[in-house]
């Protein structure tokens, strides 16, 4: 068996290991209440610092599936686009290594928010915060005060395994066969060549662009236009990545965009013997 094989195979005992674990508490504010039952976590970019990783802390009032939070670039934006949460309201907490806490709760009929993302009042007492588990009490010992909005208080407890993202051994400067493969997908757009564009595009992710309703040529304008916006390919320069599986692969690309130095994942995937662009989510600024 290869290592990247085995790799795959451990992260997905791991994922299918983690289980939720208990959370109580609540979150009251002017909109309503927040019960809290069940915490799910796992590991994120801090947006600000996206060399820094954070524990984001799920807490609903209902079971989530956590298995296909496990190969997500971004776990966030998979959480909160759960089937589960559809009209639930939900808090999200992050937790950082130093076990300072920022929060979000939302109440899904209005789409209200309260959010605590400075030092303002909200206190975390972490008594686990490893990147295996993250257990404690957030609360505020006073009310706090949100933009616009009256008085609120927060005081939950919870306890739960962190789902790893991504991981594999780490791919050779360049990113190894995945990176040359993006590569060449970022001179193809630079030379505004289609089918070197699509050539570089996986099957899955061809007919995002490829409308039968449109020109090649407004095909490729309309792909150039995209992936300028999803990847940040001026000054772009791939710095790491992992080898998921023999057929998955996680890049790391920084680059600017609208003079802001940015870091974005890349996911490329392997078809018969060939690595193409599968995906991108922008993990966030560079400091």
């Amino acid at each position: 068996m290869s290592r990247v094989v085995l790799a795959s195979l451990v992260l997905a005992a791991s994922v299918s290991s983690a289980f939720a674990g208990p959370a109580s508490g609540t979150v009251k504010t002017s909109t309503g209440t927040i019960t809290v039952k069940q915490a799910v976590a796992y590991t994120v970019r801090d947006s600000r610092n996206a060399r820094s990783r954070q524990t984001e802390v799920l807490l609903t009032d209902v079971p989530v599936d956590l298995v296909s939070l496990g190969d997500a670039l971004d776990p966030h934006v998979r959480a909160i686009n759960l089937e589960a949460l559809k009209d639930r309201n939900y808090l999200l907490l992050w937790i950082s290594a130093d076990g300072s806490v920022t929060m979000n709760a939302t109440y899904a009929r209005t789409m209200t928010q309260y959010i605590n993302d400075a030092e303002g009042g909200l206190k975390g007492e972490m008594t686990t915060n490893t990147a295996a588990k993250v257990e404690g009490r957030v609360y505020s010992p006073t009310p706090l005060q949100a933009m616009g909005k009256e008085a609120y208080t927060i005081d939950v407890k919870f306890s739960a395994d962190v789902i790893p993202g991504p991981t594999g051994p780490p791919l050779p400067a360049g990113g190894g066969e995945p990176g040359k493969a993006f590569t060449a997908l970022m001179s193809a757009i630079a030379k505004k060549n289609w089918a070197g564009i699509k050539a570089g595009l996986s099957p899955a992710t061809l007919p995002m662009f490829e409308k039968d309703y449109n020109t090649p040529a407004e095909n490729l304008s309309s792909a150039i236009d995209i992936l300028k916006a999803w990847l940040p390919l001026d000054k772009a320069k791939l710095v790491g990545g992992v080898l998921v599986s023999d057929t998955d692969a996680v890049l790391e690309l920084e680059g600017q965009t609208y003079g802001v130095r940015m870091l974005t994942l890349v996911r490329m995937a392997k078809t018969g013997a060939v690595w193409q662009f599968r995906e991108s989510v922008t993990a966030g600024m560079l400091r």
